[in-house]
């Protein structure tokens, strides 16, 4: 539906919606309950041909979209939605909601002293295992390797674990967990095929 968008622009339009949400966690919800529901918009028919009518004014579109968001979202539309309304509108630019919303998810967190940690599992872990790990990965990422200082850092400047638990019963026994691009993998099927390619070697 959409069409290739310079990167340059996408950076840019992140940011300036960012600069909205400076560090307040409901502004951020509420964007990213909007670009959710625009997402969904952008599979309804109708709605693609509305947005690429040239019959109708862009000053049309944007009111039409945003009395359909106040409609559907009430109290939980952000202030400014012009800002992600009208560039959306007027360079059908749908593909970049992904963009966008992974990018005010990596700014908030960072302004946030946040670190994201995905923690793969066979099955559901119980409340207490989870606050084990999460304590665990509070030491890791505030006192791991080239962090042996932190313990002397004011406690408001250490940083914090946004855990984002993942149920993979492939994992057959054990955690995977994920750090940006590092991963640890201490499962059972990563185990098994260890042995395996050992095994291969061997042969």
């Amino acid at each position: 539906m959409g069409r290739r968008i310079d990167e340059r622009f996408l950076v840019k339009w992140a940011d300036a919606i960012a600069g909205t949400v400076r560090g307040d966690e409901g502004k951020l919800d509420r964007w990213m309950t909007l670009l959710d529901t625009m997402n969904r918009i952008r599979k309804v028919r109708p709605a693609r041909s509305f947005v690429l009518d040239g019959r109708f004014s862009l000053e049309d579109k944007v009111v039409f979209f945003r009395t359909l968001l106040k409609e559907s979202l009430g109290d939980s539309l952000p202030e400014n939605e012009n800002l992600f309304l009208v560039p959306l509108l007027e360079g059908n630019l749908w593909d970049g909601i992904p963009f966008l919303e992974k990018a005010l998810l990596e700014r908030f967190d960072l302004e946030a002293g946040r670190v994201v940690v995905e923690v793969h599992s066979p099955e559901a872990l119980s409340a207490e295992s989870q606050a084990k790990i999460v304590e665990a990965l509070l030491r890791f990422v505030n006192e791991g390797p080239g962090r042996e200082l932190a313990g002397s850092v004011p406690a408001e400047k250490r940083l914090s674990v946004k855990p984002v638990w993942k149920v993979r019963p492939e994992l057959l026994a054990g955690l995977e967990i994920r750090i940006g691009s590092r991963v640890w993998d201490a499962s059972l099927s990563a185990k098994l095929r260890e042995l395996e390619r050992q095994l291969l070697k061997t042969a």
